[in-house]
């Protein structure tokens, strides 16, 4: 029985690929991207986090990891629901925990995976990310929107991550599971994985939608931890095999890949593989939400939106380019 790490099921999504979708995100990846929409995703194994915006500060989780896991770093003042204030930790008066929350960070090193910190926590403050599943229970919450797939002008399965691709045996496994059910499927990948096992899921994909973050090498490696030798060259392996419709996606990223420079070489890029079109996907400003509520870093300014001026600017380099952008989700 094959069985992977599942972090969501999301159903009725409408920009990943043709139709309405279910898209299914498969746990791991081997880049490291700063700017991961999905942090909690990055890890290949089901992993406990802190969302401290549900603590009451009970304190039920003292010296309840076998490990001394958990460390306090922060207690903040909490009324009327809305975080007020910062404490030194310890400083609080017992009468007063009622109102207060505290930031737990989990020391990955350390944590053994026991959920005794899940189990004893009575305000579901600490969350598991990462569900192992067969791949016939995914299949079978996929196949209940079959209907929906029907009606919807090519909709299906989408996988996504993480890279789906980090699981290569239930990835394909899911794949051929979809399309023997007759459903519509598309591989949302940044397509560092050896041509090998990428192109023997493409036998069982409709739709690859393929990441482009960075064009510059040294940039790319700087900001996802790897080369895009091999990204590049999977690229144009996936056009020179055909059977698969590709669709390029950039995520456009403040600082990191949005200067004219990098999009005039995207877009040459993407007109070398014979491309017509691509798909950008904007800044989204609310991303770093996540990093906040489970006590992670983020190096970006949360809420703050991408200017729409600078995002005109960037479709124009394609359209110039003779590519017809498509703007998904801003």
């Amino acid at each position: 029985m094959i069985t992977g790490v599942v972090t969501n099921i999301q159903y009725f999504t409408m920009f990943d690929g043709p139709g309405i979708r279910t898209t299914v995100f498969l746990k791991g990846c081997r880049l490291n991207c700063r700017w991961c929409h999905n942090p909690e995703g990055v890890r290949h194994y089901p992993e406990v986090f802190h969302l401290w915006s549900n603590c009451n500060d009970c304190g039920q989780c003292d010296n309840i990891c076998p490990t001394g896991a958990l460390q306090v770093v922060e207690r903040l003042g909490h009324e009327g629901g809305v975080v007020t204030g910062g404490n030194a930790p310890g400083s609080i008066p017992i009468e007063n925990r009622d109102k207060m929350v505290r930031k737990i960070r989990i020391d990955k090193g350390l944590c053994l995976g026991c959920r005794q910190c899940v189990e004893a926590c009575p305000q579901a403050a600490f969350v598991i990310s990462g569900e192992i599943m067969t791949v016939d229970e995914v299949i079978e919450k996929v196949a209940e929107e079959r209907l929906m797939y029907e009606n919807s002008d090519g909709g299906g399965l989408t996988l996504s991550g993480g890279e789906p691709t980090a699981q290569p045996e239930f990835c394909l496994a899911l794949l051929k599971a979809a399309k023997e059910k007759g459903i519509n499927t598309a591989l949302d990948t940044c397509g560092y994985v050896r041509w090998d096992i990428l192109n023997e899921m493409l036998d069982y994909t409709d739709v690859v939608l393929f990441d482009i973050k960075n064009m510059a090498p040294k940039a790319h490696r700087e900001f996802t931890g790897v080369s895009n030798d091999l990204i590049q060259e999977n690229a144009r392996r996936i056009i020179a095999r055909g059977g698969v419709e590709m669709r390029v996606r950039i995520p456009v990223i403040p600082g990191i890949n949005d200067s004219a420079e990098n999009m005039e070489k995207a877009a040459e890029f993407i007109c070398a593989l014979g491309l017509k079109a691509v798909d950008i996907l904007p800044f989204h400003p609310w991303a770093g939400q996540s990093y906040r509520l489970l006590g992670l870093d983020y190096p970006f300014t949360v809420g703050e939106w991408y200017p729409g001026e600078k995002q005109e600017r960037i479709e124009e380099i394609f359209r110039a380019n003779g590519l017809k952008p498509n703007r998904l989700g801003g």
